[in-house]
């Protein structure tokens, strides 16, 4: 009985190594990679609408943003490659009529850290318009 069991030890060691691995596809063999940036949101008065504001809490490449409320959706892909600076406040083009005060918006943010490694991220911010 000792002898299996001193058998299964590294074994066991060598599939706890492996889940304990950086994964920059997100998931791994014992979980999810829940690398997350933090976005500060914000709103400003477009043309014809309501920009949103954002600012990350670090570089990131955003590469899709899902913005919804109230049975609305809207998605954003961005192929720009652009580098979002850190703490710097930017907006997308989109603006949005029919956004009033305490309203509650959900964004879902996509992309990845150039400063680490490109590692993908994946935040979701929930704001209720001031």
């Amino acid at each position: 009985m000792k002898r299996t069991i001193l058998l299964f030890i590294p074994v066991l060691t060598a599939i706890l190594m492996a889940a304990c691995g950086n994964n920059d596809t997100g998931s791994g063999l014992l979980g999810v990679n829940n690398n997350t940036v933090n976005f500060t949101m914000g709103t400003q008065q477009g043309t014809n609408g309501t920009q949103f504001t954002w600012q990350p809490g670090a570089d990131v490449k955003v590469t899709m943003l899902v913005l919804s409320t109230n049975g609305f959706a809207d998605t954003i892909t961005d192929n720009s490659g652009q580098t979002y600076t850190a703490n710097q406040t930017w907006a997308y083009p989109q603006e949005y009529t029919g956004v009033t005060s305490g309203q509650q918006w959900q964004f879902v943010f996509t992309g990845t850290t150039p400063n680490n490694n490109n590692q993908a991220f994946n935040s979701t911010v929930n704001y209720t318009i001031p």
